[in-house]
């Protein structure tokens, strides 16, 4: 089994009150879910604490979500789905391209948010960012090579054409202990091929997950193709298991 205990000594010299100065300043400190491009509060107001592993501080109150915004997280991914589907796969690669340059941009700021909530060293969350907007940029490039197929049929005066079509609606649930990576490896090539995604992240790591939602959002991927719900894991996992749309 794994642990998420962490300890100052892992943290290096990282300010915790700079670092989070900084993050909001750049403002990437997001608390609410993201449901159809719109960031909100769960129904019942409940929240959760998100805390630095290595000192017990509390780094910020997220909305505790369950079945009902997955629910609607799920109705906004399907609804926008039919038009990110019909994109063609170059419109689809610039948005992508642009979510990695901002990833990047955002390289400080995403890296002292995962050491804050996450508590790996600020070398090693660098390199994750680094390793996580990879994959953005790899999927970027592959979206304009979903190529079909052409397949020698048995038969002499007939062709065999393969079509390769998005199908639908993605769940991502993701663990703590890779927080961007583990979140854009599932959504980067999801996108590319023209599904759209909701996203669970853990509920000890949520912020990074939103903040690169946030940037997805910025680098023009449509309001509803990509949703994150954080909260009660068996009433969201439930949901997305259950769903016929997804």
């Amino acid at each position: 089994a794994s642990s998420r205990v962490a300890s100052r000594r892992h943290m290096g010299s990282v300010d915790a009150g700079a670092a989070m100065e900084k993050i909001r300043a750049a403002g990437l400190l997001r608390t609410r879910g993201l449901i159809g491009g719109k960031w909100v509060d769960a129904y019942d107001g409940k929240t959760i604490e998100v805390q630095n592993p290595a000192t017990g501080e509390v780094l910020a109150n997220v909305a505790c979500m369950g079945n009902r915004e997955t629910a609607d997280a799920i109705t906004s991914a399907n609804t926008t789905f039919y038009t990110w589907s019909k994109l063609t796969a170059s419109e689809r690669s610039k948005a992508l391209r642009k979510w990695h340059d901002l990833l990047m941009s955002h390289k400080e700021e995403l890296a002292l948010l995962m050491t804050l909530e996450q508590g790996k060293p600020m070398k090693e969350a660098l390199g994750e960012v680094n390793y996580g907007a990879s994959f953005i940029e790899f999927f970027a490039e592959e979206a304009k090579r979903v190529y079909g197929d052409i397949i020698p049929p048995t038969l002499a005066d007939r062709r065999l054409l393969v079509l390769k079509q998005p199908i639908g609606v993605v769940g991502a649930i993701t663990p703590w202990n890779f927080p961007l990576a583990m979140i854009t490896r599932k959504v980067g090539p999801a996108l590319a091929c023209g599904c759209t995604v909701v996203v669970k992240p853990s509920e000890f790591t949520p912020l990074t997950a939103l903040a690169a939602a946030d940037l997805a959002l910025q680098a023009g991927i449509p309001a509803g193709a990509l949703n994150v719900v954080m909260g009660n894991a068996p009433e969201i996992g439930d949901e997305l298991m259950q769903s016929t749309q997804v």
